[in-house]
């Protein structure tokens, strides 16, 4: 008895996801992604608000609008917005302070608790290299615009991702850090996270 009531239990959750489940759709292409969204914007996560586990796959962020490069959303300001992660990892791409372009849409339902959220589409929340949005990109379109932001942040990452190969090497071959960097010399990351905030901010 026990067995079969284990059992219509997991049913019923299996039910309900299928009933909460959201479709992501395939990148469409930048021209087609740009047309789709209402909005589009780099901005900072400032604060998690609530909704983190939700079958709608929608967190809710206070975030730090650095640019608009298409719509109407002031800049300079701290707005809550609802995040979808697009991607298909399992680990949230909104950490603290992290720098995201993203293209939104404008709420569909007046019961919706924030006037924009991210549109369902893979390629809709880019993170971006942590410095340098108090500027608008180079480029005379928001299609140039944006490319240039992918291109600055595929070489960052490509440059983070050497670097970390070839510390974990280091590690495997169990040799030492230069001097320098154990007594200090590197900034630390919250040292890097202050002065990219206070940068960013313009507060």
């Amino acid at each position: 008895m026990r067995t079969r009531i284990a059992i219509a239990g997991l049913f019923l959750v299996f039910l309900a996801s299928i009933t909460h489940a959201v479709r992501i759709g395939f990148l469409p292409g930048l021209d087609e992604l740009i047309g789709k969204a209402d909005a589009i914007v780099t901005l900072r996560i400032d604060r998690y608000a609530t909704d983190f586990g939700s079958p709608t796959l929608y967190s809710t962020h206070d975030c730090y609008i650095y640019q608009t490069l298409k719509g109407d959303i002031p800049t300079g300001k701290t707005i809550r917005l609802q995040l979808m992660d697009t991607r298909t990892e399992f680990a949230t791409p909104y950490a603290h302070l992290s720098t995201h372009l993203m293209f939104l849409t404008k709420k569909r339902t007046a019961d919706e608790p924030t006037e924009y959220r991210t549109i369902e589409f893979r390629g809709a929340n880019i993170r971006l290299t942590p410095f340098g949005h108090e500027k608008m990109p180079e480029g005379k379109t928001t299609k140039d615009q944006i490319t240039s932001l992918l291109k600055t942040t595929l070489e960052y990452n490509q440059k983070q991702h050497e670097g970390e190969s070839a510390f974990l090497e280091q590690m495997i071959k169990g040799t030492a850090e230069p001097s320098g960097a154990a007594n200090g010399s590197q900034p630390t990351r919250s040292e890097t996270n202050r002065t990219s905030s206070a940068a960013g901010s313009g507060r």
